[in-house]
């Protein structure tokens, strides 16, 4: 008998017929079977994407800073809509893949909202759902009552933009909040800042003064701005105005001459007379109020008695305003004699009347006037009776803002 072996020599049995017939039908079997192919699931007809809305549906009394969110589940974001009951849409947008949506606008108050979002499963199945929320109404609206400079006004390199609410802010959070919300953008950048100089007004000065030429935009809208305890921002504010040249008096009472300049170049020095002893001119940086070109003075209204020997009631021309409480730079005819010697008024700055005339028609509200060696201890207000921002050291201004420092980017195109 012949004995096969394998590849190293070991003897190799062979399969009997029988075995080897087996063996077919056994691998025939599995080839049979195996032919069978999976039949395929059946494609759905309803979309397996779901969504989840934030606020839930039928949520009353929602903030109206609130988020409003969608999200997706088992699907794409297509589309998705808020709007109030008038039809007016609020912004938003969509994540990058459209698993989320969020809005991007605020919410009116006291409105129902509806929220309408579609979206696609991975079967090309379209769903779509729907919610609908009211938002709260605001116990108290704080708004904006009054803006200094005026829309389109061109003022002096001393001139600090001013904001007045109709009610007080006094919680610091809020007062940060509000400070944000009040953008001051320039043609030229300064580094300024907020500081609240009562629990209604808050002021933007620059470091230093404004440069020349300077355009000026001021932008605040407070609405939808929580301030605790129900209480809302309300109207906002919006203004521009222009810097223009810079104008500076410069007012020597131990000298009594007055030098103005402009961007640095003087156009006139002129003999003035300031304060006398008793009525010192207020020493310090002031920038002019407001022009009159003829004011009645009274010696009451400065507490003066009537009767006594320093009691007035003039007529007075040419007067620029530096001091709430009456102090200006006029007209004095009657003091011609003094001027450039002494110093005999009330603690305005006297000079004749063609100087007060070319002085009245070369500044404008906003220029700076500097009173120095008065020789007393009496200096003009840092706040509340005038401008006298000028006067509070810079570190100090600071520690009136909520938010800090700034520095002013550029207003927007248009």
């Amino acid at each position: 008998m012949r004995v096969i072996t394998d590849s190293i020599g070991r003897p190799r049995r062979l399969l009997r017929p029988a075995a080897a017939t087996a063996l077919v039908l056994a691998l025939g079997g599995c080839q049979f079977f195996g032919s069978e192919a999976a039949k395929p699931a059946p494609k759905p007809t309803v979309s397996t994407a779901r969504f989840t809305m934030t606020p839930l549906d039928g949520s009353a009394t929602v903030a109206p800073e609130s988020v409003v969110t969608v999200g997706s589940g088992g699907g794409v974001l297509s589309a998705v809509t808020l709007a109030a009951a008038d039809g007016t849409a609020v912004p938003g947008k969509l994540s990058p893949g459209g698993a989320s949506w969020h809005s991007s606008g605020p919410l009116k108050y006291g409105t129902k909202y509806t929220v309408q979002a579609t979206a696609v499963d991975g079967h090309g199945l379209t769903a779509t759902g729907t919610s609908s929320f009211t938002t709260a109404t605001p116990e108290t609206l704080v708004s904006v009552a009054k803006v200094i400079p005026e829309k389109g006004a061109t003022v002096g390199v001393g001139m600090p933009v001013s904001v007045e609410f109709d009610q007080k802010i006094e919680d610091p959070a809020v007062r940060a909040a509000v400070e944000k919300r009040l953008v001051v953008a320039t043609s030229t950048p300064v580094e300024g800042a907020w500081s609240w100089i009562d629990a209604k007004t808050v002021r933007f000065r620059p470091k230093t003064f404004w440069p020349a030429d300077t355009k000026v935009s001021v932008s605040g809208d407070l609405y939808a701005l929580p301030m605790g305890k129900g209480v809302y921002g309300g109207s906002g504010t919006a203004t521009d105005f222009t810097v223009g040249s810079a104008v500076v008096a410069t007012v020597d009472s131990a000298a009594h001459q007055m030098t103005v300049t402009r961007n640095g170049e003087v156009l006139k020095t002129v003999p003035v007379t300031t304060g006398k002893p008793g009525f010192t001119t207020r020493a310090g940086t002031k920038v002019i109020l407001g022009k009159e070109e003829h004011v009645l003075m009274d010696g009451t209204t400065v507490g003066i008695s009537e009767g006594s020997s320093e009691s007035y009631r003039l007529d007075v021309y040419w007067a620029a305003r530096v001091t709430w409480s009456g102090e200006y730079l006029h007209a004095a005819p009657w003091s011609v004699g003094s001027q450039g010697r002494a110093n005999v008024s009330h603690g305005c700055v006297g000079m004749s009347t063609d100087n007060a005339r070319w002085f009245f028609g070369v500044v404008g509200v906003g220029d700076v006037v500097n009173v120095v060696n008065t020789g007393s201890s009496k200096s003009m207000e840092r706040i509340g009776n005038g401008y006298g921002e000028w006067n509070v050291p810079w570190e100090e201004w600071l520690q009136g803002s909520a938010s800090g420092a700034v520095t002013t980017g550029a207003p927007a195109a248009g």
